[in-house]
């Protein structure tokens, strides 16, 4: 049965031509083209294809964006001082249907959701490319259909299923169950695996492992572990793909094309193709610029502080440092003074200005800290567990870093989003072979991860034994390699531990989170404008 949702909710096509903006992924604007004659030929199917990829970036876009939604309400987010939204960190009252977040997400996603369904409708009527070509070029639209599907359903389970063009006026919706929108995310990425190619010629669009890798990522989700672990080994073995030597290299932004990219999103530095661009850079940037000898400077990144990290995660960065690399290769602590105006003391330009670290300074050594520039330590940002002060200095997270944009005060990020890495797959495939009892295999993908995560000479110092394994562990070890890239509501969500680690280590969201946190209302700005919005159902408790 066909499940039409409001055509409000599906802009007409044409407006999706502007493509897939990209410094690889080449893209023309398409004016109201003659859809139905256009998108025969082969360079229409090709705009139409690229404008199935144009939603992807709106993940990361600026203003009232659904950020609050991947970051907020774990055990490794809070707010900080320019937080907005933060019902989604606490689990309060403001959690309602009628949230603009949850439209944030809704609405685009669907809007991509109909421009994969129209570019598959219609590419029996292509007239100039080969029946392998356009399977080829259909392959993209259900990768990235069930993409979207994907992280919809981890938010608000069962949702209307459209899976052809929207023609018509449809003012009636109903829900598919959360079984049959998995069957179809399911459906969509074999399709894909089977037809698209192993490389392509554009950076940025999907691949044959990178439809393998969101497979794994899926059969993890539906706890088929055999499936996942087979999917992640396939995507570890048999294409090339390594780990990057250097952790740090993974967030250079020059360094965008790599060994361990499976798929990333892309953006431009052309602000003509670039849209309202990738908003990322801010959100975990404190407000260095008001510290003696600061002002503001592209290398620094713009500040708008967000989210900071909750004491569990800072400790769980901290704890290992000696070791592990991955909290120094990802995170400031040193600012650089650049502002002549506003040094002190003996203070010069290019001399450290303020340092800010998530562990204990003993009290002894940040005196004589003090006497060369600022110092701040864990016990300025949190008293025991809970935060403490205006939260709007801390440590940096610098996966965003994006020194590219066109001005000092550009909130329109130009960085490229890596969304699938080879890291993840050993972790997948770490995680499902531990829940099959395979765990020397475990261990050993584990392993390969800790050991490019140690400082040199260090390796022996970072492997783990089988009795660590357990899903705590495993848990933590994503946090360390995975922190800050959008998969942690999801994560505590599948393994069944989003309530349990809220109540541990979220002291905003503690004593308010509940079963009904684990879906999303439907938004109400859906379902108001069905005409039989009596019988659809909201979830429960909202």
């Amino acid at each position: 049965m066909k499940r039409y949702i409001n055509i409000v909710l599906f802009v007409v096509i044409t407006a999706f031509i502007s493509g897939c903006s990209s410094d690889f992924l080449e893209e023309e604007k398409i004016v109201s083209p003659p859809i139905n004659s256009y998108f025969t030929t082969e360079k229409g199917f090709n705009d139409l294809v690229n404008s199935n990829y144009t939603f992807t970036r709106t993940l990361f876009a600026g203003g009232n964006n659904f950020a609050p939604l991947v970051f907020f309400g774990t055990d490794l987010w809070t707010n900080g001082s320019d937080g907005t939204f933060i019902e989604f960190n606490a689990y309060n009252s403001g959690i309602q249907p009628a949230n603009p977040v949850l439209w944030n997400l809704w609405a685009p996603f669907y809007q991509g959701i109909a421009a994969c369904n129209t570019a598959i409708s219609r590419a029996g009527a292509v007239e100039e490319m080969s029946e392998s070509a356009v399977n080829q070029k259909v392959a993209e639209s259900y990768f990235l259909r069930a993409w979207y599907y994907h992280i919809l359903v981890m938010h608000f389970g069962g949702l209307p299923l459209v899976t052809e063009e929207v023609t018509d006026v449809v003012t009636t919706a109903t829900r598919a169950s959360e079984a049959e929108v998995y069957d179809q995310i399911v459906q969509d990425l074999l399709f894909a695996e089977q037809y698209l190619p192993v490389t392509q010629d554009d950076f940025g669009r999907v691949t044959k492992p990178a439809a393998q890798a969101l497979l794994a990522r899926v059969y993890l989700t539906l706890n088929q572990n055999d499936k996942a672990a087979e999917y992640a080994e396939k995507v570890i073995n048999d294409y090339g793909f390594s780990l990057l030597d250097d952790y740090s290299r993974l967030w250079d932004v020059d360094n965008r094309v790599n060994s361990e990219v499976i798929w990333s999103i892309q953006f431009s530095q052309d602000e003509r193709l670039n849209g309202s661009g990738n908003a990322y850079f801010l959100y975990f940037t404190p407000r260095y610029d008001l510290q003696p000898g600061m002002t503001r400077a592209l290398e620094n990144d713009r500040p708008w502080p967000r989210f900071v990290a909750t004491r569990y995660y800072f400790d769980l960065l901290a704890s290992n440092r000696e070791n592990d690399s991955r909290f120094a290769k990802s995170w400031k602590t040193a600012w650089i003074a650049n502002n002549e105006s506003t040094l002190v003391g003996n203070m010069q330009i290019g001399d450290t200005a303020f340092i800010y670290v998530p562990w204990d300074i003993p009290d002894s050594e940040e005196a004589v800290l003090e006497q060369k520039y600022g110092v701040f330590d864990i016990n300025d940002l949190y008293n025991g567990e809970n935060p403490t002060g205006s939260r709007e200095l801390f440590p940096h997270m610098r996966k965003y870093k994006d020194p590219l944009r066109p001005s000092i005060n550009s909130g329109v990020g130009t960085k490229n989003v890596i969304e699938i890495r080879l890291a993840e797959m050993y972790l997948i495939a770490a995680e499902a072979q531990m829940k099959e009892g395979n765990l020397p295999e475990a261990v050993d993908h584990i392993n390969a991860i800790r050991h490019r995560a140690a400082w040199p000479g260090k390796e022996l110092d970072m492997e783990i034994a089988e009795s660590d394994l357990d899903i705590d562990f495993i848990l933590d070890e994503r946090a360390l390699e995975l922190g800050a890239e959008r998969l942690r509501w999801a994560d505590l969500k599948r393994t069944g531990k989003l309530i349990e680690r809220v109540q541990l280590y979220n002291t905003l969201g503690r004593d308010n989170i509940e079963q009904k946190h684990l879906l999303r209302p439907i938004p109400s700005n859906m379902i108001d404008r069905l005409t039989n919005r009596e019988e659809f159902e909201q979830n429960p408790g909202y």
